[in-house]
């Protein structure tokens, strides 16, 4: 049995979020971006993750909380690209595709929570962030 991971589906979808895609091109990065970003931009991670157990064993299912951090020149564009990703992603539920093989390769998402959201500034690159976490509940195989 092979492990599932969600996060080249959840990439891949909000790529093809013509909005999201409009304010980021495909600058959705992991975990960091590369070696001075000024532009806006998206970098996910997961912070922390847990399966999901019955009396039986495993469930199938992972949740995660995958940290989704929006960056911008002004505080105006982090809080609308946060804004353009919580409005994607928070209550999807359905199959995530990524890739170019045929049949793609793909996850199913049972669900997804927003969970928190705060705010920063890096003096070093100038940009702005919104940071927002989510809980992301999908079959791992």
């Amino acid at each position: 049995m092979s492990l599932i991971d969600v996060r080249p589906g959840l990439r891949a979808y909000l790529l093809a979020d013509s909005a999201i895609s409009a304010l980021v091109g495909t600058r959705i990065y992991p975990i960091t971006p590369p070696q001075g970003q000024e532009l806006t931009h998206i970098v996910y991670h997961m912070i922390s993750g847990q399966g999901d157990r019955h009396m039986q064993g495993r469930s199938g299912l992972s949740r995660p909380r995958i940290q989704i951090d929006c960056w911008g020149a002004t505080v105006d564009e982090a809080i609308a690209l946060a804004g353009e990703v919580k409005e994607r992603i928070d209550g999807f539920r359905g199959a995530m595709a990524w890739g170019t093989s045929s049949p793609q390769s793909s996850v199913i998402v049972q669900a997804i929570f927003f969970e928190s959201e705060r705010d920063d500034f890096d003096a070093d690159s100038g940009l702005y962030l919104v940071s927002h976490d989510y809980i992301v509940w999908f079959e791992e195989s």
